[in-house]
């Protein structure tokens, strides 16, 4: 028995040699080509997206808790290694959990840049923004829109706060997966799209920001399974398109994307609406998936192309042909996996990944997240990719 284990081991390990080989030879044919590279650099700077997403996560550990000066001076070196690989573009936490990375009139301080949620005497979203254009960065503001806490620790942190009690007649209190208590602003409510609206008006208002950006936390898990995905989409569209007509009507060229879940039948499950989204005017400006496999993914079929799959299906959807782009894991860089075997196989996944998006049509990237730029384990990744 054990005998015959191995040796079905060793094909397994044959066949997937015989993968990573013929990915190789792939990918080489394509990078070497020159159509290829001079058709990536004549893409449009506007259009060929190149962003790099700066998640509450980042900011806890690199801004927390500094005084201007400090603040500024990290920032700019944070935006010197976006344009260090050669993006264009950042994508900033404005609004995790039912808070603000500025003073508002709707939402309390972020702990995630003050402990203790106090005015920390300046504006950070103000410097963010400014230290972005000086160094030609376009800057887009991302926001959860539903969001209040993600675990027993945020939700005790968000309870303490005056604008519980605001809050709570159209908030739910679910558990999560881990049986996590979490809080999030129901979708169904006319109150949680008017508070919602008025803050991303607020940021429109007082900030020159260049996009407003939501990611894929729609109904997640355990918030609200009773409601069939009929109900879900229903509710979450009646925001989107609020959304976006507030956008346009305050600042025209400021664009409105969504960055929904990979699989797209799981971005359906959660209300993310995307066929309509895809193919009917007034919803979106962009579309920016988060395909985060390799094209090197076991299941019991066998290996698939999971990353190219989802990125053609995706693309299937765009019915408008809106801009796509996709978003891309940095953070899985050089990562072990049983399932997903390319991260540790390949240090160019990232490079091969945004090639065959453009393929199919799509027009950038993302990458999630910021610390990985700082990481020593990501730089080959990293260089390959600015080199498209």
């Amino acid at each position: 028995m054990v005998r015959k284990g191995k040796f079905k081991m060793r094909k397994q390990h044959k066949k997937i040699l015989v993968y990573l080989l013929t990915g190789i030879l792939l990918f080489s044919a394509l990078v070497l080509s020159p159509v290829t590279k001079m058709n990536a650099e004549a893409a449009p700077q506007n259009i060929n997206k190149k962003a790099c997403w700066i998640s509450f996560l980042d900011m806890e550990v690199l801004l927390q808790d500094k005084n201007e000066t400090e603040f500024r001076t990290k920032v700019s070196a944070m935006y010197d290694n976006v344009v260090k690989y050669g993006m264009n573009t950042v994508i900033v936490h404005v609004r995790a959990m039912g808070d603000a990375m500025y003073p508002s009139n709707y939402y309390p301080w972020s702990t995630y840049l003050s402990t203790n949620r106090s005015n920390p005497g300046y504006d950070p979203l103000q410097i963010m923004v400014e230290l972005a254009h000086k160094k030609n960065l376009q800057f887009e503001a991302w926001i959860n829109p539903y969001r209040l806490s993600r675990d027993n620790k945020t939700t005790a942190s968000f309870k303490a706060t005056p604008y519980y009690e605001l809050f709570r007649p159209y908030t739910i209190e679910y558990k999560a997966s881990g049986g996590q208590i979490c809080l999030a602003l129901d979708p169904a409510r006319q109150e949680t799209r008017d508070l919602i609206v008025n803050g991303i008006k607020e940021i429109l208002n007082k900030y020159d920001v260049d996009g407003i950006h939501f990611d894929d936390y729609f109904y997640v898990s355990g918030m609200a399974d009773y409601l069939d995905i009929a109900s879900r989409k229903a509710n979450v569209n009646l925001l989107i398109s609020q959304v976006y007509q507030t956008v346009k009507s305050i600042k025209p060229d400021c664009t409105f994307g969504i960055s929904p879940a990979g699989n797209p039948d799981n971005a359906r499950s959660q209300g993310a609406d995307i066929d309509t989204w895809l193919s009917t005017p007034g919803y979106i400006d962009y579309m920016m998936p988060q395909i985060y496999w390799t094209d090197i993914y076991v299941t019991s079929r066998g290996i698939e192309r999971m990353f190219s799959d989802r990125c053609n299906a995706w693309s299937q959807l765009n019915k408008q042909d809106l801009p796509l782009y996709v978003g891309l894991a940095l953070y899985r860089v050089k990562t072990n996996s049983k399932s997903d075997l390319g991260w540790a196989s390949s240090n160019n996944n990232l490079a091969y990944q945004y090639v065959t998006a453009k393929q199919l049509g799509y027009d950038g990237y993302a990458l999630f997240r910021y610390q990985w730029l700082e990481k020593d384990i990501a730089v080959e990744e990293l260089n390959y990719l600015k080199a498209y």
